[in-house]
């Protein structure tokens, strides 16, 4: 049997310090032996970015301002609407592919926010248990793929794991279906793997992700929402998916054999949500001295109204309040100097208004333009957490600094990162004054 050249395993969104105690101790004995007998090292991922820019930056080679994504959510080339940007809108290929083309064979499984290859060497499943899905349903390069193994080795039970309100009783049976989930994904691979001749086999496992995002605060004794009596009877559902994770590489790592070449890479990392992406906008709004835009005194308005429909009569209006909503926020934001837009939470967004790019823009480019940056970052720092009397912003970074390309216009102009060591719900400065918002 023909061996596998290169065994590539990721463990997506699994927090670092956790792998590395977990693994010292001896907890996580396989990620343990790969420290000991290999090479390791830190890596950045996508400064003041996200896993939307991360996965797109991992998997085509270069950076957001060539591939073009930086969020799902982006907003429209010299306008001021958000428009939803897809995978297969990401404008360079992913590598494999060329290795596909050059004629080599390979397994492409689970990486997250990667377009579907077709006519490959090999093949690609997608969204088959995923934290973020990119497409309705599992997908798959061949087609009859998808169905095949999700025949055989089960379907997805969970689909989308960010629930808002799960109940306590509830964690439980989520934290088995995650390991369950990743016992699926290992059998599979491992059985793919067996074919052997695979010159790049590539899985990600995804779960380490979602129990991220829904147990964090189990398994944190500082977060709000920490519930010692449910940690004391369910313990802690991370460790138990971390370890599910690491058997599952013990099994891929024994499968591939000692001659191919193995990277296993972890991140880029979890944390308790503590964000001041909700009061971003609110705080670049408040120094800005020109009167509120009459769409803003309308948004606010409409929410109201919408707050106070019946749950029927708002399904029936869903599409219009969309359409609505997105025209009052394109008018409020071209009336501005800055505005806040989508972007992962750890860090805000701002978008200049600048003039020539933007259809109305109001600051011009060059110097008044990194004027205005100066000053605004100023303002921005001079902002304090007012729970805690801490700065609520650690730095600014300008993106321009930091990523070059085509498609940098597409980008933020300034990312925010946000004091993480709190909640933040009250913020407040002398030219600001006070603004609140509840943590949700």
């Amino acid at each position: 049997m023909q061996r596998t050249k290169v065994l590539l395993i990721s463990v997506d969104s699994a927090e670092l310090d956790l792998v590395l105690r977990w693994s010292d101790s001896g907890f996580l004995p396989a990620l343990r032996s790969l420290r000991d007998d290999g090479a390791w090292s830190f890596v950045s991922s996508t400064p003041g970015l996200g896993n939307h820019a991360m996965w797109p930056t991992f998997y085509t080679g270069v950076s957001p301002a060539r591939h073009g994504r930086f969020y799902d959510i982006q907003v429209e080339p010299g306008g001021y609407q958000d428009v939803r940007i897809g995978v297969e809108e990401v404008k360079h290929e992913p590598f494999w592919n060329v290795i596909s083309r050059a004629g080599r064979k390979v397994a492409i499984i689970n990486v997250p926010k990667a377009p579907l290859s077709r006519d490959l060497n090999g093949f690609q499943l997608a969204d088959w248990g995923t934290h973020d899905f990119e497409y309705p349903t599992v997908c798959s390069w061949p087609p009859d793929l998808a169905a095949e193994v999700t025949a055989r080795y089960g379907a997805d039970t969970i689909g989308i794991c960010d629930v808002p309100d799960r109940q306590p009783e509830d964690y439980a049976a989520f934290r088995d279906e995650l390991v369950a989930r990743t016992e699926r994904l290992a059998r599979f691979a491992e059985d793919t793997l067996a074919q052997g001749g695979w010159d790049l086999f590539l899985v990600v496992f995804g779960d380490s992700h979602c129990v991220g995002h829904q147990c964090w605060h189990i398994h944190d004794p500082t977060h709000p929402r920490h519930d010692a009596a449910l940690a004391g009877r369910l313990g802690d559902p991370l460790r138990d998916v971390y370890a599910a994770i690491d058997a599952a590489v013990a099994r891929l790592l024994e499968r591939a054999g000692p001659e191919a070449t193995t990277i296993v890479f972890v991140g880029p990392g979890m944390e308790a949500n503590y964000t001041g992406n909700l009061v971003l906008d609110p705080i670049l709004r408040n120094l800005e001295t020109a009167p509120p835009d009459p769409g803003t005194k309308l948004l606010g308005g409409a929410r109201w109204a919408w707050g106070k429909m019946p749950d029927a009569v708002r399904r029936c209006l869903q599409r219009s309040a969309d359409r609505i909503s997105q025209a009052t926020r394109a008018s409020d934001r071209m009336g501005r100097a800055s505005f806040a837009i989508p972007n992962h939470s750890g860090y805000g967004a701002i978008r200049v208004n600048v003039i020539g790019r933007e259809a109305m823009g109001r600051v011009h480019p060059g110097s008044e333009f990194k004027a205005y940056c100066d000053a605004l970052a100023a303002d921005l720092m001079d902002v304090v957490n007012l729970e805690t009397d801490e700065r609520l912003v650690r730095r600014i970074l300008r993106t321009a600094d930091l990523y070059k390309g085509e498609y940098l216009d597409s980008l933020p102009d300034l990312l925010v990162e946000w004091n993480r060591a709190a909640p933040i719900t009250s913020v407040g400065s002398p030219k600001i004054g006070k603004i609140r918002r509840p943590y949700r």
